[in-house]
């Protein structure tokens, strides 16, 4: 039988015991994160109390690593009869999101192999932390978007799996006060690519839907123990309107250049609500028109996402349930004849209810890349049914 016991490996040592479990990961987050909790009769357990903050730690269910990264707090409450103790962190990525890239006002210290000597991988054997540039780049011209990506993250030791095609040439400039994500953020945004984390604690550039099939179908009446699902249209517009601009050429010049412009309609928008979303760096026609194509579908689908709470962390085959994998959905309150859906968000759960997976979901076409179309052309009969 496949274990679910949960536990924390930090410099050679291990934690178990936990009497509460909170790993959530998500294709939306580049740090996944847990919070685990154990208490114990007054003094408490020393041992607990003496993992600090900053100390590399890799997470386990059973044989299943799920996250490698760095304890970001250890909260304690007590009273005179018990004391809770907390061990919360995140994925190694998490220094992307928190950290600015090193400029040449400041050059990072290299990064030493035996910080990871305790770090393993599906292996079994030391990761090993490739060492920071000796003088850092803020700019990169020509260059693929996964080669930047790449730089961006190696300061921090952090590198990048890419199974999403990202082969068009970027030309790419870090902002001054800009986190290493927000980079990397406005590098990727006009791909409308998809980057995440993984179990290891490095980047991952996803295909949407590229972890496969779930074994398991959700089904209400069976494995489904609760269902919710909000329908909030706040953030879907009847028009989006994506604009750029883009350096000129002896053939290319004035508006042409200065006005790249792409127009998507949400045809089940029935009043005119705009968005115009500006991008920064080049642009041209097509990546606007990508832009706001990617934006109209994504904000679709994003209406149409629904939570789903299942008993259990595993699949009857013995897998997690993990984000990024496509699951048939079998659900005659909200899709009467069943759909394919996307695990965007996991959070796996263990509290007095036991051990649950909320899974949160999307339709996939919501990333998709290559979206047709949209009609732009917005006709008199908007109006007419408005006396």
């Amino acid at each position: 039988m496949t274990s679910n016991l949960v536990e924390i490996r930090v410099g050679g040592k291990r934690y178990g015991g936990w009497k509460s479990v909170l790993i959530t990961s998500s294709i939306e987050q580049v740090a996944r994160a847990f919070a685990l909790e154990v208490t114990e009769n007054f003094p408490g357990n020393t041992d607990f109390k003496a993992l600090q903050t900053g100390e590399l730690v890799q997470v386990y269910i059973g044989e299943d690593l799920v996250c490698t990264g760095y304890i970001t707090s250890t909260p304690i409450s007590y009273d005179g009869k018990t004391v809770s103790v907390q061990v919360q962190g995140k994925s190694r990525t998490v220094d992307l999101v928190d950290c600015s890239p090193p400029s040449a006002a400041y050059a990072p210290p290299a990064v030493s192999a035996n910080l990871w000597s305790e770090v393993k991988g599906k292996s079994g054997k030391a990761q090993a932390a490739p060492a920071a540039a000796a003088k850092p780049q803020t700019s990169w011209k020509n260059l693929p978007a996964g080669r930047i990506i790449e730089e961006l993250a190696k300061p921090y030791g952090i590198t990048l799996t890419i199974s999403a095609e990202s082969n068009e040439v970027k030309t790419h400039t870090v902002n001054p006060g800009e986190t290493v994500f927000e980079s990397i953020k406005r590098l990727i945004t006009k791909d409308n690519l998809v980057l995440t984390d993984d179990e290891a604690g490095n980047l991952v550039l996803v295909e949407p839907g590229g972890a496969g099939q779930a074994t398991d179908a959700l089904e209400l009446g069976g494995n489904i123990l609760k269902a919710s699902a909000r329908f909030d249209a706040s953030a879907r517009f009847s028009h989006y309107v994506a604009l750029g601009q883009h350096a000129g050429t002896d053939e290319d010049f004035g508006r042409t250049a200065a006005e790249d412009k792409g127009v998507a309609v949400d045809p089940e928008v029935k009043r005119f609500r705009l968005k115009v979303l500006k991008d920064s760096g080049q642009a041209s026609l097509k990546t606007a028109g990508a832009r706001a194509r990617f934006e109209a579908n994504f904000q679709a689908a994003r209406f149409r996402a629904v939570t789903y709470t299942v008993q259990g962390w595993r699949q009857s085959d013995g897998s997690l349930w993990r984000p990024n994998t496509k699951v048939i959905v079998r659900d005659q309150t909200l899709f009467p004849g069943g759909l394919e859906m996307l695990v965007v968000q996991t959070k796996l759960q263990l509290s007095s209810a036991g051990m649950t997976a909320e899974l949160g979901l999307m339709p996939p076409d919501g990333y998709r890349r290559d979206a047709a179309k949209t009609d732009t052309k917005q006709t008199s009969s908007t109006w007419t049914n408005v006396k």
